[in-house]
Formats: structure tokens, sequence, C-alpha cells
């Protein structure tokens, strides 16, 4: 019964240390940015070109692509197969997953999800708690609040 105990605590140690850790414990490094300020993390299956910005907080994870000019600040979450690219921001507690690609110049904060096979682009605007899925596509408006699929 001891042993089955101390297995158990182990378990649950390791299990809720890689909950705290960057991209659920994902193998990877700390991005350096151009200009020399320390990025976020970025796990080792991910691309993250030379010429974007991270804040030091975010996590890019899975196998999500951050390209060109785009900039990720904040508490931002970009993973799985999604992509940020062009001049695209994401920032806040703003989360991008799946095969959902922000791209142009739109910007996705706040607390907003993009997910599914989503499409962000020209001057679109992802804020507040909206939700933004399957084969929605949104442009040249900023969009506050709803679900979209």
């Amino acid at each position: 019964m001891k042993i089955f105990i101390v297995l158990v605590t182990l378990f649950t140690l390791n299990f809720s240390q890689a909950a705290n850790l960057p991209c659920e414990g994902e193998k990877g490094d700390y991005f350096v940015n151009a200009n020399g300020e320390p990025g976020g993390f970025v796990a080792e299956n991910a691309i993250v070109d030379t010429t974007v910005y991270l804040g030091k907080n975010v996590q890019i994870c899975g196998h999500a692509m951050i390209l060109d000019h785009a900039q990720i600040t904040g508490n931002a979450i970009v993973k799985d197969y999604a992509k940020v690219y062009h001049s695209a921001k994401v920032f806040g507690n703003a989360i991008v997953y799946e095969n959902a690609e922000i791209y142009e110049r739109a910007g996705v904060w706040e607390n907003a999800r993009a997910y599914g096979n989503s499409r962000i682009y020209g001057f679109a605007g992802l804020r507040g708690n909206v939700r933004v899925y399957g084969v929605a596509r949104m442009y040249d408006a900023t969009y506050s609040s709803g679900v979209y699929y």
C-alpha cells in the first residue's frame, strides 16, 4: 500500500509540474528577438522566423508557425498547426490553435480564440471573448463578442 501511495504522489507531482511548464512540458527553448530582448517559449517542432517579435510570456507550441513580421505578446499562445504571419498580431490572453491562420494586418487579443480551419485576415480584429472556428473567414472588421463558424 505504501508503494502505491508513493507512486500516485510522484505521478501527481509530475503531472502538476508539467501543467505549469510552457507548452505543457514540450521540449523547446526560449526565443531571443532580433533586438536582443528575451522572447517567449518555442517548442522544438514549431517554426519561428528571426524577423518576428515574441514577448517574454508567450508560448509557441506544437507545430505552430510564426513568420514574417508577426508579433505575439502578452500571455498569448499559438499551438498545434496554427500559423500567424505577415504583420499579424496576437496578444493579451488570446489563443490561436488547431489549423487557424492569422495574417495580413489582422489581430487577435484579450481572451479571443481562433481555431479549427478559421482564417482571420485583412484588418480583422478578434477581441474580448469572441470565438471563431470551423471554416469561418473574418476580414476587415472587429468582432468583440459571439461565436462564428
